[in-house]
Parts: C-alpha cells; sequence; structure tokens
C-alpha cells in the first residue's frame, strides 16, 4: 500500500494493489474511507475461517470501522484490482459532516441505498431462484459501477463467478450453470474476473419484481 500524503488536505490518499488488504476484520483502526478509483470487496470470515462476500463497492463509496461506534472491523476488505482511497480520521470526517450539511446528505442518501440493497438481497434470496438471485445482484452492481464495458456491452462487473455465487447465497458449479445458460441466451457473456452485460432489460425480468423499475 503507498500512501500519497498532502499537506494541504485533511486526508491521506492510498494506492492498492489488486488483492491488497486495507483492513482486516476484528481490526480496531479510527478511520474512514472513500474510494476514489477501482473497487474494494468486503469479506466476513466465520469461525472456521471461511470467506463470503457481502458486498462490492466502487467510486464514491464510503466505509470503515470509524463509521462504527466501536471502531472495530465487522469486515475484511481488499482491493479488486488497482484501487485508490481517501483515508479519513473519524474525528475529521464527522467534524467536515457537521460543517458540510451537503456532504451529510450524500453520506445519508449512500447509506440509505446500501440498507436497500441489503433487504433487497436478503429478500430475494428468501423468495427467488438462483437466477432471480443473480439478476438483482447483477442489477445492483450495475447501479453502483454504471458505465458501459470495454467490451460493448452495457456494463462490464468486475466479479469472479465464485464471488457471484457468494454474493447470491448458492455454490460456485450452480452460478456456473445458470451462467452458461444465460450466455447462450445471449443476456450475458464472461471472462475470469469480469461478468458483461449484454441485455439488461431482459435479465432484469428475472427479478419477479423484486428489483425497481425493472
Amino acid at each position: 500500500m503507498e500512501n500519497l500524503p498532502d499537506q494541504t488536505s485533511p486526508f491521506v490518499s492510498l494506492s492498492l494493489r489488486p488483492g491488497e488488504v486495507l483492513y482486516h476484520q476484528g481490526q480496531t483502526e479510527n478511520h474512514i474511507y472513500v474510494i476514489e478509483s477501482g473497487h474494494l470487496k468486503l469479506e466476513h470470515l466465520n469461525t472456521t475461517g471461511a470467506a463470503s462476500i457481502s458486498a462490492v463497492l466502487g467510486a464514491g463509496e464510503i466505509l470503515g470501522p470509524g463509521l462504527g461506534e466501536t471502531a472495530r472491523a465487522t469486515q475484511t476488505v481488499a482491493a479488486k484490482g488497482s484501487t485508490r482511497v481517501q483515508r479519513h480520521t473519524a474525528a475529521a470526517f464527522r467534524a467536515q459532516l457537521i460543517s458540510d450539511h451537503g456532504l451529510m446528505v450524500r453520506v445519508i442518501e449512500m447509506l440509505a441505498r446500501r440498507q436497500e440493497i441489503t433487504e433487497r438481497r436478503l429478500y430475494a434470496l428468501m423468495t427467488l431462484g438462483v437466477r432471480g438471485r443473480i439478476a438483482v445482484v447483477l442489477r445492483d452492481l450495475i447501479g453502483q459501477a454504471g458505465g458501459h464495458c470495454v467490451h460493448g456491452h452495457e456494463v462490464d462487473v468486475p466479479l469472479t463467478q465464485q464471488e457471484l455465487a457468494e454474493l447470491v447465497g448458492a455454490s460456485r458449479p450452480v452460478v456456473s450453470s445458470e451462467l452458461n445458460e444465460l450466455r447462450r441466451e445471449g443476456l450475458l457473456d464472461y471472462t475470469r474476473g469480469h461478468i458483461c452485460i449484454i441485455n439488461l432489460k431482459a435479465l432484469s425480468a428475472f427479478s419477479q419484481n423484486v428489483l425497481p423499475n425493472c
């Protein structure tokens, strides 16, 4: 991790290499992070040491132990690809929130959106099959990532099949089989570490109204 200090800035810029850990589950450190570019993967480790992904966050997202009351990390956070983040002390960030109402509104909206995504995925897990859950997760990730795929498709989601399986709550072979079917149907394509959406409207139809405006 490369620190890029700026004497005129209230935060420190960090450059993370692909796979580099920003902080570990259980670690106590009173910082708040803002993603400038790239993506961060949030993983929870159970008592056996097995990891499961809870989220993949992109540019503009805010996270960190400093957001909580105890400043103890509940998840391990690592970079997916080259990623840059701002590291703020919790005290400095909270002071900025108090003085900048616009920033406060953006943070509240971001946390509300993240809560909405969590509730939507939980509902999908209880009511939809694997294909529907894949549609919900990919649509949410598209909303976070935005833009168009470099391969000419609608969007390029930086996600492996194993990571997608963890997000939808299914085994990798089951998810791989569904992805193969969706590719044969012309709805998406994928490489080793990316999933490219070709027909977002058709894919969203499998969500059965769990997703808004689909």
